[in-house]
């Protein structure tokens, strides 16, 4: 029997939750924690196909070829439902619908999208529904931190954790599964570099325009990068027009720029380490030849200071970069 067969790597989720489901033996709720598109909903979505399956002895689980298992993985079965919970309105709303009839499955199961959003009223109210829930209800709550929900709904629920894909994983998907993205090798794996191990941001970037637009955001925290290491007359006239930048903008590139000195520092304590921005060492390897792990972290703890003042003062860029040119320089 070969369970969630079509779900990408996160083989511990395979091996824990879909045991559970083999052997009837599943929680009636589950927390799915992980980064935006690493997969929450996809693995909500067949678990809750082979929990309702109607042919359990196909050797896959879910089938995906019963009726029930198509309704439910196009999302057109009534008894399987997508809820977003904001409110307490909408928690409560869900609390009286509980002990509804099932339509046409034995189980009425609630995918609840974004709990991470639920304000602490509209918890408390969910909580009641998961205290004591119909036999035949299953919760799946998806959330990208399972710290901002409560510890009291944390006990209730089995937290499992969604992983971040390989390049290689998401690289060899799109080209087997997506015939329509004509993009081209190269700026098709910057634009999975730039997705953070996310199949679904990768695949909404894969378009021509996405692409050229995250290549050239990558070439600017690139030049960023650069001219923070460098500090010679040509990174300070760099510096000083990078300052004349939008705020977003000036944010932008020093989170990837804190991305690439990240997987340089990585690079420089071990070859082998994995990378967040270059697709391997040897992209790095001219830079990391330049540097000293000392330099390397000190720009970085720069430009750590220099983010979190953008974000808490309104400062001008101009300031920002003149914060940047001195920090930096302090570890000449």
């Amino acid at each position: 029997m070969k369970i969630f067969d079509s779900l990408i790597e996160n083989n511990d989720i395979k091996k824990t939750l879909g045991a559970a489901i083999y052997n009837s033996a599943f929680s009636h709720a589950y927390i799915i924690e992980g980064a935006p598109g690493t997969g929450k909903r996809t693995i909500a979505r067949l678990a809750a196909a082979a929990i309702i399956c109607k042919n359990r002895d196909s050797g896959n689980l879910p089938c995906g070829v019963c009726p029930t298992c198509k309704k439910i993985l196009n999302d057109n079965c009534v008894d399987v439902r997508l809820v977003e919970i904001t409110k307490v309105e909408q928690a409560r709303e869900l609390k009286a619908r509980l002990y509804d009839s099932t339509v046409e499955c034995d189980y009425k199961i609630y995918i609840i999208t974004d709990a991470q959003k639920m304000n602490i009223k509209a918890q408390n109210a969910l909580l009641i529904s998961l205290e004591e829930p119909p036999k035949n209800v299953v919760f799946f709550i998806l959330t990208t931190d399972a710290g901002a929900l409560l510890e009291t709904i944390r006990s209730r629920a089995q937290i499992l954790r969604t992983n971040r894909l390989s390049s290689r994983t998401i690289y060899d998907y799109i080209r087997k599964n997506r015939p329509d993205i004509k993009t081209d090798d190269e700026k098709l794996q910057s634009v999975i570099m730039a997705s953070g191990g996310s199949l679904g941001y990768a695949m909404d970037m894969a378009d021509a325009k996405s692409s050229d637009m995250i290549l050239q955001k990558r070439s600017k925290a690139l030049e960023l990068t650069s001219a923070l290491l460098t500090n010679d007359a040509d990174a300070v006239a760099f510096l000083s027009s990078f300052s004349t930048s939008a705020r977003d903008e000036i944010k932008e590139s020093i989170a990837l720029s804190l991305d690439i000195l990240g997987d340089l520092m990585a690079l420089k304590r071990d070859r082998g380490a994995a990378t967040y921005f270059f697709s391997s060492a040897d992209d790095a390897e001219e830079i990391i030849s330049r540097y000293s792990l000392l330099k390397l972290t000190q720009v970085y703890d720069a430009l750590c200071v220099a983010l979190n003042d953008l974000n808490s003062n309104a400062s001008s860029g101009a300031v920002l970069i003149s914060i940047l040119i001195s920090s930096a320089r302090k570890g000449k």
